[in-house]
């Protein structure tokens, strides 16, 4: 077995920051679905408020209530320009996730460090025939990866590149 180690200096001049890659955007059939689930979670919490009623409390009703609306209102206006950010890169020795808008968060894990990859589904991404890719770290929980809103034969690709990817350590 031939193992050749190298130790060459690596200058931050000549590296590409994973900030400037380009990220491949979700699927949009992920944004409506997303937007839909954020739209029935409001409706849902503005019918909880509405048991308010019960107690004939009308002022505080009329305060949650247009509070949640207000609330509703301006995350459906900004979850069209989270996703536009949201986004997904593969790179020679590792794969990237980049979310939030507010507050920016590029997840990246090494090929060499991934321990499991799977699909998965719940039920509104069924319904809309979506999936998730998550990416299962062997370091940290916190690290591991999701990439979400993926068609079944996108998923399926990236599932099959990650684990092309992953080194063969059982040698």
């Amino acid at each position: 077995m031939d193992v050749t180690l190298s130790n060459y200096q690596l200058y931050l001049e000549n590296s590409v920051p994973v900030e400037d890659l380009h990220f491949e955007p979700l699927d949009k059939t992920y944004q409506r679905a997303f937007m839909i689930v954020v739209s029935l979670i409001y409706l849902g919490l503005m019918a909880l408020a509405l048991l308010l009623m019960l107690f004939e409390i009308p002022w505080i009703l009329a305060g949650v209530e247009g509070t949640l609306l207000l609330a509703c209102v301006i995350n459906l206006s900004i979850l069209p320009k989270a996703f536009r950010f949201k986004g997904y890169a593969f790179r020679e020795h590792d794969i990237s996730y980049r979310r939030g808008i507010i507050f920016p968060k590029t997840t990246t894990i090494p090929y060499d460090r991934i321990q499991q990859v799977s699909l998965n589904q719940n039920p509104v991404t069924k319904y809309f025939h979506l999936y998730s890719v998550e990416v299962v770290n062997g370091a940290q929980s916190l690290s591991n990866l999701t990439i979400p809103g993926m068609t079944e034969e996108r998923a399926l690709q990236i599932k099959n590149l990650v684990i092309a990817k992953i080194p063969d350590n059982h040698e």
